[in-house]
C-alpha cells in the first residue's frame, strides 16, 4: 500500500461525492444516520459505561458508513446491518476495533482534560445559559467562543490522526499502531486537501442554518419548518458521513479494487505499507 498525494482542489471534490452518492440513496443514509443518533441516545442514557461505549464505537461507525458508500457506488441498496458489517465476517479484526475504539477514548478524554485545562472550560458555556435571554447570546459569549475554539483546535489533530485507521484495520488489515502511523501521514501529506474539505462542510453547515432560518419565516407552521430542518440536518450529516469513502480511498494506492476513487492521478509518495 502506497500513500497518494492529492491536490488541494481535491478536498472539495470528496465533499461533492459525498453529496452525490447521499442524493442516490438519501432516505438510506438518513435512515443510518438515524438509527446512529438513537442508539448514541439510548447509550448515554447507561449510567457511566453508557458516554464512554459511544466514544469507543465511533471508529466502527465510521467505517460502517464508509462500507455504507462503498455499495450506493457498485449500484446496491442500503440496509442497517452496514454499521457492523466490519465486525460481523468471521475473520473480521474485531480485537484490532476493540483496541482502536480504547485508544479513540483516551485520545477524546485527554482533549476534553486539556481543553478544560487550557481554555475557559465548560462552565463558561453553563455561566453563559443562565444569563442569556436566547442561543444568539450565548455563542456570542466571547468565553463560550474561546472554550469551542479550545475544543475544536484539540479535536481536529485527533481527528485526522484517526481518520484513515477504521479502513486500514479492515482493508489492509494493519495492526492499530502502523494503522496510526499511516493515518497521520496520510493527513499530514494531503492536509491542504483536508484543510479545503473541511472548509466545505463548515460552508455547507452555514448555508444550511441560514436557509432553515428562511424556512422558518416563510411557514407559518412551526412543527413543520422544524420538521424540515430537521431531515436537513440529518440529510447534511449523512453526505458528510458519505464523503468520509472518498477521503480515505483516495490516499492511498491499494491492490484491491477500491470503487469510487477519483479520476485524478495525484504524485506518489515514497511511503510503503
Amino acid at each position: 500500500m502506497k500513500l497518494r498525494i492529492v491536490p488541494a482542489s481535491q478536498g472539495l471534490a470528496w465533499a461533492r461525492q459525498g453529496l452525490q452518492t447521499c442524493v442516490r440513496q438519501p432516505l438510506g443514509f438518513i435512515g443510518l444516520v438515524g438509527m446512529v443518533m438513537a442508539g448514541a441516545l439510548l447509550l448515554a442514557g447507561v449510567p457511566l459505561v453508557g458516554p464512554l461505549l459511544v466514544v469507543t464505537l465511533m471508529p466502527l461507525t465510521w467505517m460502517g458508513f464508509m462500507l455504507a458508500t462503498r455499495r450506493v457506488v457498485v449500484g446496491e441498496r442500503l440496509s442497517p446491518g452496514v454499521l457492523i458489517e466490519a465486525v460481523r465476517a468471521p475473520d473480521s479484526p474485531r480485537a484490532a476495533y476493540a483496541q482502536l475504539g480504547a485508544a479513540y477514548l483516551v485520545a477524546t478524554v485527554l482533549v476534553m482534560v486539556l481543553a478544560q485545562l487550557l481554555g475557559p472550560g465548560a462552565q463558561a458555556l453553563a455561566d453563559a445559559m443562565e444569563t442569556a435571554d436566547d442561543a444568539s447570546q450565548v455563542f456570542a459569549n466571547p468565553e463560550v467562543m474561546a472554550d469551542m475554539a479550545w475544543r475544536m483546535g484539540l479535536t481536529l489533530p485527533v481527528s485526522l490522526l484517526f481518520w484513515h485507521t477504521p479502513a486500514l484495520l479492515l482493508w489492509a488489515r494493519l495492526p492499530v499502531g502502523k494503522a496510526l502511523f499511516f493515518s497521520a501521514v496520510a493527513s499530514w501529506r494531503n492536509l491542504g486537501a483536508f484543510v479545503v474539505y473541511g472548509a466545505v462542510w463548515l460552508g455547507a453547515m452555514a448555508a444550511l442554518a441560514v436557509l432553515s432560518q428562511l424556512v422558518h419565516a416563510a411557514l407559518p407552521v412551526p412543527a413543520l419548518s422544524n420538521i424540515l430542518t430537521f431531515m436537513g440536518v440529518l440529510w447534511l450529516v449523512g453526505s458528510f458521513y458519505a464523503s468520509l469513502y472518498f477521503s480515505v480511498v483516495d490516499c492511498f494506492e491499494s491492490p484491491q479494487d477500491m470503487p469510487g476513487t477519483s479520476d485524478t492521478a495525484p504524485e506518489q509518495a515514497n511511503q510503503e505499507g
